[in-house]
């Protein structure tokens, strides 16, 4: 009896996924457990193992197709009989071709919009053009390109648009070629969806800002205090900032809410995702319980986490899900910057750079290191004073850790 091999779900969200590699060819014998190919999917290469046994008869799918839809079938084991391989084959020419067609029609009508739209946009920018002062050259041009004149500043006499001031437009290899060289590139499907994802958030969730600065001296003596002692786990900054947020969560739960359908759903654990930054993007791996766990558990996991991120191991329960996001740029030397919202969560901590500053103490002005952090808030879940009250919490924990030292299960006495 045929088996047939079936593009997996690897997390909750993938409807469609990269077939990167294949593993096995046709006349291989497996067994359930053996892996048979590597997918790709918007945030990892996850490897697809076999629940049966059996000799693999066809690929349907080649290395490297793009846009693989879940549940379709990939390959067949123990192709037997004609007919029955015939009917399988019959029904994934049918399902590509109704998928192709659904595209289509979504192309179709796409266009159609674009269309009506541009026709009314046309209108509206005729009417614009004609009260500009330009050239025959820069009317016509704007004509056919569909290009606002009221838009571009004119260089000519008593400020008349001509044919060089086209060049300064933001998109110059629409009307004349570029003395630069560029190239154009088709984006991995990860950079794809997060184009997608932080679009859509930043469009619908109505985000909010608080920014504040916190004073780090004893956060640096602690940190190199407890380094001092565990030579063989260094613990960074960041770790330590993770282990504060948790607590600072932990002690305001009207921020570990997600606003969903018009409902607010409300978490009973502290799970902080900690942003990784690779080469085709971004990627949150989670800490879950972090405020339960101590300072070298937490330094460890997320040293084991981001060796998994950068090599594409991670599995879709380590980096979905989450209940706040912490994204440090420190190392970067940036100072300051708010962050978009990671969906479902309603918030994000961003971390930038420690920077000497002076504070006047009494009649004396003294050097002090400080730490700039910016929360943004989803307002739909979380109003202003909840949210401040979180960022003052970790404020107070970071510039007096011994609370955060004391919380730490696995430190030792320094």
């Amino acid at each position: 009896m045929s088996i047939k091999i079936l593009m997996p779900a690897l997390s909750p969200t993938m409807t469609e996924g990269i077939l990167q590699k294949w593993l096995v060819k046709i006349g291989d014998e497996v067994k359930a457990g053996d892996v048979l190919a590597e997918i790709e999917t918007d945030k990892a290469t996850m490897e697809v193992e076999a629940v049966d046994e059996g000799k693999v008869t066809e690929i349907l799918v080649a290395e490297g197709t793009e846009g693989v839809l879940v549940n379709s079938v990939i390959a067949i084991l123990n192709g037997s009989t004609k007919n029955e391989d015939k009917k399988i084959k019959i029904n994934i020419q049918e399902n590509k071709s109704e998928i192709e067609n659904t595209k289509q029609n979504s192309q179709v009508e796409k266009e159609d919009n674009t269309n009506n739209d541009s026709s009314s946009q046309n209108k509206i920018i005729n009417k614009r053009n004609s009260d500009v002062i330009a050239s025959p050259f820069a009317r016509k041009l704007a004509r056919d390109k569909d290009i606002n004149l009221m838009s571009i500043d004119g260089s000519g006499p008593h400020g008349r648009i001509i044919k060089r001031d086209f060049v300064k437009l933001d998109t110059p290899d629409q009307f004349f070629k570029s003395s630069s060289v560029y190239e154009t590139f088709e984006p991995s499907s990860m950079r794809k969806i997060i184009a997608e994802r932080t679009t859509q958030t930043k469009k619908t969730v109505p985000h909010f800002y608080l920014t504040i600065e916190s004073e780090v001296d004893k956060l640096i003596i602690l940190r190199k205090k407890i380094n001092e002692q565990n030579l063989d786990n260094k613990v960074s900054i960041n770790d330590i900032l993770v282990k504060a947020l948790a607590l600072a969560q932990n002690s305001n739960p009207q921020t570990n809410v997600s606003w969903f359908n018009n409902k607010i759903i409300k978490y009973s654990s502290v799970d902080v995702s900690v942003a990784v930054a690779l080469e085709e993007g971004l990627i949150t791996p989670i800490v879950k319980k972090a405020d339960t766990k101590g300072l070298m558990e937490i330094s460890r996991e997320i040293k084991l986490l981001v060796k998994k991120a950068k090599d594409g191991k991670l599995t879709s329960d380590e980096y979905e899900g989450g209940t706040i996001t912490i994204s440090n740029l420190g190392m970067f030397g940036i100072n300051e910057f708010a962050a978009i919202i990671n969906p479902p969560q309603s918030s994000i901590l961003s971390i930038g750079s420690i920077q000497k500053s002076p504070r006047i103490e009494g009649k004396k002005i003294k050097v002090v290191n400080i730490l700039k952090s910016t929360l943004s808030v989803d307002h739909r879940a979380v109003d202003g004073a909840v949210a401040a009250k979180l960022l003052k919490d970790f404020n107070d924990i970071i510039e007096n850790p011994f609370e955060l030292w004391l919380q730490s299960n696995d430190m030792e006495v320094i």
